[in-house]
């Protein structure tokens, strides 16, 4: 039996070893091995938008109604995450009005942050999915990524279901479940996640969801 436990024992701190080395958190790959006895503990964020405690108003009018986070005109909304890969998905993005929203990732928070937004953005061009980059609290004016959408897109009153994978230097956007455009980059490695809108967007979001990739 001491040799057995002697023997698990090595067999963990090299498992530990080869995590660390790896980059992978000892927690995400338990997780990962709770996985397959059917557990489940790959979320590190839930909101169905009951009230706005677990968010930072940076600016705009945020507001909650009937259940789902809404705002009319330019704002941005911060949640502070210390990770560097994550999933964001928004069961429910509906705009009925205005030039996009934005979903920022690896967000270093605060007025004058770092980070990168995925951009639902009908007032660019004909339309088109974009990648961004900001640096101290301002989007560089050439996208990281950008695909046009197609002809004939319906942009408003439609409830979307929205994805951002982020995984190393590789962020891949999804709109109701179909690819729409992905970025590479290096600058950024970890940070929070939050919403934007701008002009006069009216947009309501709901059942945002942030899991292990």
């Amino acid at each position: 039996m001491t040799e057995i436990t002697i023997l698990l024992g090595l067999v963990a701190a090299v498992a530990i070893a080869s995590l660390t080395l790896t980059g992978e958190g000892t927690r995400d790959a338990l997780c990962r091995a709770a996985g397959a006895f059917g557990s489940n503990c790959s979320d590190l964020f839930v909101d169905n938008f009951a009230h706005l405690d677990n968010w930072t108003i940076q600016n705009g009018r945020w507001q909650v109604r009937d259940g789902r986070l809404c705002i009319e005109g330019t704002g941005r909304i911060y949640h502070s995450l210390n990770r560097s890969d994550y999933v964001i998905d928004i069961n429910l993005a509906r705009i009925s009005q205005g030039n996009g929203y934005g979903i920022f990732f690896r967000d270093s928070g605060g007025p004058a942050f770092n980070g990168y937004t995925f951009q639902y953005d009908p007032g660019y061009g004909k339309g088109a999915f974009i990648f961004r980059k900001w640096i101290n609290g301002r989007e560089l004016s050439v996208p990281i990524a950008r695909v046009d959408a197609p002809t004939g897109y319906n942009w408003y009153g439609s409830d979307r279901q929205v994805r951002v994978e982020v995984r190393g230097d590789t962020f891949t956007a999804f709109i109701d479940g179909q690819l729409v455009v992905q970025a590479r980059d290096t600058t950024f490695t970890q940070g929070g996640i939050g919403l934007r809108s701008w002009d006069a967007t009216s947009v309501c979001f709901d059942d945002l969801r942030i899991r292990r990739p």
